[in-house]
């Protein structure tokens, strides 16, 4: 099922946290809402084990607001970690855990959103939420990679698209299939080998990107 923001706002996310009976695993880029908080809160109450994972720096985030959302995460009485290291900017580069997906043990929601206010009430986001064993299981086993800091076993790539390594080449791909496509974006940096797929496509590509891009998009 396809959920498009700001229309559906939480709703989506809280049913999944609701209906949870054992296990909730929780990978965002960034988690301060409320309504969320307080569906994570009543589930480990009802002695569901919740576990999240959050960027240690996410872009353009203060670290005292950065710390202000680790300590409400573990307001919820979750078990608590920063992403791994490999995935933490530092001097040398910009890199980052962006995932955004939250699982139980029987259905999945993987998406564009982060999990804050704006996400659910002003921002053009996208949620799939699932049951197919395969992706929910692909998805919880990369969770237990980041979580102990290790690799995700290869057979998710079966199943799931993971950036770094393999993601760009799997979108040449599904740009590259016969007949049209359509791509929305927050932005489009100069990645040639996708800007060159697109342009192969022709007019058969729509593109939409924000209005406020910068040159570079």
């Amino acid at each position: 099922m396809i959920y498009i923001e700001p229309q559906a706002g939480t709703a989506p996310i809280v049913q999944i946290i609701d209906q949870s009976k054992k296990e909730i695993n929780l990978e965002v880029y960034f988690l301060s809402d409320s309504k969320i908080l307080h569906a994570l809160a009543a589930a480990k109450a009802r002695g569901v084990r919740v576990r999240i994972i959050l960027d240690k720096k996410p872009d353009g985030i203060s670290a005292w607001k950065v710390e202000q959302e680790k300590h409400r995460a573990l307001a919820t009485g979750a078990q608590f970690r920063w992403a791994p290291k490999r995935f933490t900017s530092n001097h040398r580069y910009w890199q980052f855990m962006h995932a955004k997906y939250l699982c139980n043990l029987h259905e999945c929601e993987i998406g564009s959103a982060n999990f804050g206010w704006d996400d659910f009430h002003r921002n053009r986001d996208y949620l799939f939420t699932t049951h197919n064993p395969h992706i929910v299981e692909a998805a919880n086993a990369v969770f237990r990679a980041d979580w102990t800091n290790t690799h995700a076993p290869a057979y998710v790539h079966h199943y799931l698209v993971l950036s770094p390594r393999h993601s760009a080449a799997d979108l040449e791909r599904v740009i590259e299939q016969p007949g049209p496509v359509d791509i929305e974006s927050e932005e489009m940096g100069p990645y040639r080998p996708i800007l060159k797929a697109i342009a192969r496509k022709g007019a058969q590509a729509r593109v939409i990107l924000p209005a406020n891009i910068d040159r570079t998009d």
